[in-house]
């Protein structure tokens, strides 16, 4: 009896385990498992997300760079000229006098110096000598406004220079700069010129640099007024003092006007390009996405992994054309009424921004640059949040520092087969049929 017993309960107990292979949904039978979902990279053209595309210019000042740009007929068109004054000369110095005590001493006498250049060799496209040549400044000016017809333009007060491009000037020489001998230059100031410049209530002082050898672009990366000095505790020796640079500019001519079609990045003054963005609710594409799930689809924030816009680089005017590494930032419009002094988000790309070597705009004109915007792009999916706010529709595309440099980024506009498109990578669950 015990022995039939036992057989009866190991009897119920197979029952049991094959009930639960046919029935239990956590088996490890594949065919009750949902089928992995799919993922695609998705192309969408510009006619399907983009629209309202502006080039809007003037953010900045050339005086915001702190440096200085030389061209004389570069790419047979643009000229341009630097513009500088120095700060207040030291009015005293520590000296030790005939008897051997040091005192300080604020009976200097100037009796010459040098105004220093430091090129920068990089930004600069110059490979052999050129010429260079300093003059003083006749008339008053303004820094921050200065422009190549202007000398000053603030509130209420627009003048013109008498002559265009910060003229005239009062010659005080020349110097030749070879790259391949440094990245300095001086030009010898006799005790009259140095006296000039010691006003610092003389809206006029100042000094123009120009470039005389044609065909180049040269960077001032910043310059220095060195001061001979004979004080009056020991007249038998010299002292060297320094001036700081108080404030430097540029002038230049001809100034590019907004691209008709195409978009444009940095500069100085700087451009900034906007567009309005909407996202694809629904997908009705591409054949492999519908092979597996039943099209339209609707795709929502969760199943957006990367969005990014992705433009072709353009040949930029070659005047303009960039020497050095283009960093691009890309920021949502918090109110594109308020354009084009509307406040900006934070950055989609990162505090370093989207870092593009130079030659993709020029001879490697036509190359991919994806910017990324997949926070933006997965909040116009989520639509307006508990507060019915409702999230930016428009970007814009600007210098990561405006301005940063005499040159800007160029990038083919919509239409034709070089127009900017939305790439998506999505993954989407494939679906899911009952028995």
């Amino acid at each position: 009896m015990r022995r039939n017993l036992i057989g009866s309960l190991l009897g119920l107990a197979v029952l049991g385990v094959l009930a639960c292979e046919e029935q239990t949904p956590t088996s490890l039978d594949d065919d009750l498992l949902p089928p992995e979902p799919i993922t695609l990279e998705l192309h969408i053209p510009w006619e399907d997300f983009a629209s309202k595309l502006e080039v809007i210019g003037g953010y900045g000042s050339p005086s915001e760079l702190g440096s200085g740009v030389l061209a004389n007929s570069f790419a047979g068109t643009l000229d341009a000229r630097t513009v500088l004054r120095f700060g207040a000369y030291p009015t005293s110095v520590s000296v030790r006098d005939t008897l051997g005590t040091t005192r300080p001493d604020s009976s200097l006498t100037f009796i010459g110096g040098r105004l220093v250049a430091y090129l920068d060799t990089l930004a600069s496209t110059n490979a052999g000598p050129v010429l260079l040549s300093l003059g003083a400044l006749q008339q008053e000016w303004d820094a921050s406004t200065v422009t190549w017809t202007t000398a000053v333009d603030t509130i209420n007060d627009l003048r013109t220079w008498a002559e265009e491009g910060a003229g005239p000037v009062a010659p005080l020489g020349t110097v030749e700069w070879d790259p391949a001998m440094g990245d300095s230059v001086w030009f010898e100031l006799d005790s009259v010129e140095i006296a000039a410049w010691a006003d610092t209530s003389d809206a006029s002082r100042g000094a123009r640099i120009d470039l005389l050898t044609e065909g180049a672009r040269i960077q001032i990366a910043t310059a220095v007024l060195r001061l001979n000095t004979r004080p009056s505790l020991n007249p038998d020796s010299t002292f060297f003092l320094v001036a700081p640079r108080e404030e430097i500019s540029f002038v230049y001519n001809p100034f590019p006007e907004p691209p008709p079609e195409g978009i444009r990045v940095g500069g100085a003054p700087a451009w900034r390009t906007v567009l309005d963005v909407r996202m694809p609710s629904q997908l009705t594409g591409p054949p492999e996405l519908c092979a597996v799930v039943s099209c339209p689809v609707t795709l929502h924030a969760t199943e957006l992994n990367y969005a990014a816009i992705v433009f072709k680089s353009r040949r930029t005017e070659e005047a303009f054309q960039p020497t050095d590494t283009v960093s691009i930032d890309v920021r949502p419009v918090l109110s594109r009424g308020a354009l084009p002094k509307a406040p900006l988000g934070r950055s989609l790309v990162g505090i370093a921004g989207r870092l593009i070597d130079p030659e993709l705009f020029g001879d490697e004109d036509g190359q991919d640059v994806e910017v990324p915007i997949t926070v933006f792009a997965q909040a116009l999916l989520l639509g307006a949040d508990d507060a019915a706010f409702e999230p930016p529709q428009t970007l814009a595309l600007l210098s990561l520092f405006e301005p940063v440099s005499i040159a800007f980024a160029s990038f083919h506009g919509p239409g034709g087969e070089n127009a900017p498109f939305l790439k998506l990578v999505v993954t989407i669950g494939r679906s899911v049929e009952l028995p």
